[in-house]
């Protein structure tokens, strides 16, 4: 049963991204004046980063995960550092601060750690503790704006509220994966959790360029 709800999760997922996409094309004429452009850019390119993961590394499985740690994972942790930072935060600095000690968190691949599932960890829980660090500043900017009752009009708001639902959300697992995979039933629960997680989150990014105004931020 479980088994079963885990490969259904994994078959509708990428169809999930496939629907954030189109509609993010399809809400392109109303954004192309506004940096939100940009967001549909990444929805697209992060489509198709799945796309070959899943279609095009078919036969080449093991080279997925360099797939994802080189390139696939830090696209979205440098996207989000611009958008959260540069865009809403007007913080340059505090993007380049970011962005520099997450690229420093890349060093033990090159030999100071042996064991690739700890630096996998280091390199993402570095990661999203300073996506964390935006979401909560982007937090408390919402809380204190005036126009905190037009929420659902917010393109932000949808952002902010999927990126902490999956992002913080799956913190754990990642950070503590070693250790969360001796416990068969609690990492088939996580693992659950991850891809609903990752679900919403896609369905959320749909809802604001459905719902979102972007002259709102």
């Amino acid at each position: 049963m479980m088994e079963s709800f885990q490969k259904l999760l994994g078959e509708t997922l990428i169809w999930v991204q496939f629907l954030a996409a189109i509609i993010a094309l399809i809400y392109l004429p109303k954004l192309k004046n506004t940096y939100w452009k940009w967001f549909v850019a990444y929805i697209v390119l992060i489509f198709l980063i799945e796309a070959f993961s899943r279609w095009g590394l078919k036969n080449h499985a093991s080279y997925r995960v360099y797939w994802y740690d080189f390139f696939g994972i830090p696209v979205q942790f440098l996207f989000f550092y611009w958008l959260y930072a540069v865009k809403s935060l007007k913080n340059n600095q505090l993007f380049w601060v970011c962005t520099v000690v997450y690229i420093l968190s890349f060093l033990p691949y090159f030999g100071l750690f042996e064991k690739v599932n700890i630096v996998y960890s280091l390199s993402y829980t570095v990661g999203n503790v300073l996506l964390m660090l935006l979401v909560l500043l982007e937090l408390f900017k919402q809380i204190k704006s005036e126009n905190i009752l037009q929420f659902k009009e917010n393109f932000m708001f949808y952002v902010n509220v999927g990126i902490m639902i999956f992002y913080i959300g799956t913190l754990p697992f990642f950070s503590f994966y070693g250790l969360i995979l001796k416990d068969a039933v609690l990492w088939n629960d996580y693992f659950i959790f991850f891809m609903v997680a990752n679900h919403v989150m896609y369905l959320l990014f749909t809802a604001a360029f459905i719902w979102g105004k972007p002259n709102t931020y």
